[in-house]
Parts: structure tokens; sequence; C-alpha cells
């Protein structure tokens, strides 16, 4: 697996901590070229956070999209939602929760979507994991409502956070 992979999974797998005791994490190794093309898009942005040369995080975002509406469309089908980045993916390992890496992600990722000009930003984070919002209420993102998403699931919440500089 590839390692930012091997992040994804981690992230993942600790969802066990919070979902139905039949829940199982979906494997990250099966969706690896879907992944690698979200990656290779121009428009992906990405930050590794690196300890001894070693990945231990990475934060990811993108142009937003719309939702699929009926058959599920691939992402790249989807209309662009103007002025919004996704923050896709924020992951770090267990061992690394609390030493810091997750906020300088977040925060680098933010000052970039500015820096390319978007105005506000969106994220979907699974509505039990209740570490995970804390960290982005605590940086200023708001609750928009939940929504079921089948490919994990989960029931999930979709957090905004505008992006004009205070």
């Amino acid at each position: 697996m590839d390692l930012l992979g091997a992040i994804v999974q981690a992230g993942f797998d600790s969802y066990r901590e919070f979902a139905p005791g039949d829940w199982r994490p979906p494997d990250v190794a099966a969706g690896r070229d879907a992944r690698a093309e979200v990656f290779a898009e121009p428009t992906t942005w990405v930050l590794i956070a690196l300890s001894n040369g070693a990945p231990v995080g990475h934060v990811a975002f993108m142009p937003a999209r719309a939702q699929p509406t009926g058959e599920s469309a691939a992402w790249s089908a989807r209309a662009l939602i103007p002025g919004v980045a996704y923050l896709w993916q924020l992951f770090v390992l267990p061992d690394w929760w609390g030493s810091g890496v997750a906020p300088h992600l977040h925060d680098a990722a933010i000052e970039q979507m500015r820096a390319e000009g978007y105005s506000d930003a969106r994220l979907f984070t699974p509505s039990l994991q209740t570490r995970a919002r804390r960290f982005y209420e605590r940086r200023g993102w708001l609750a928009q409502g939940d929504s079921w998403n089948a490919e994990f699931a989960l029931l999930l919440t979709e957090y905004r956070l505008g992006l004009h500089a205070t």
C-alpha cells in the first residue's frame, strides 16, 4: 500500500472507536487508483508531514464539487462550486495525535486556500467522531448538517469555514 494510503487506512481504522460494532473500515488499498487520480489532478493541493523522512500525516484539498444527483457520478464529472475549497483529507497517524502535526497541516492548508483565492471551505467528517469535530470547531468551522454516506456506511457532518482574512 502506498505511504499516504497507510495513513488514511490508520485513520479509517480508528473510526472503530465510535462506529457501530459491525462496521468495517473502507479498504483504502482498493481505492488506490482513484485516490492517485485525485492526487494527480493539478488543482489538488497536498502537504505531507515527515518525521525522519517518513510520512506521519498529510492534508489535501481541491475545488469543491456538487454532490452527486441520481446515479453516482465520478468526482471529476461533478460541477465545480465556485470559490469553495474542499478539505478532502486531513489524517495523522494515531501515534502522532496531540503532537501539533494536525494543527500545522490544517493551518497550512487554510493559508494556501486563501492564497489561491477561495472565499469558503467545506469538509465532511463522521458525525460521531467527536475528536475531529472538536478540532475543526476550535478552528472556526461551523457544522451545517448531517447526511448519510453509503460509501463509509456512516453519518457525516458537513462543516463550512469562511476564508476571509481576519
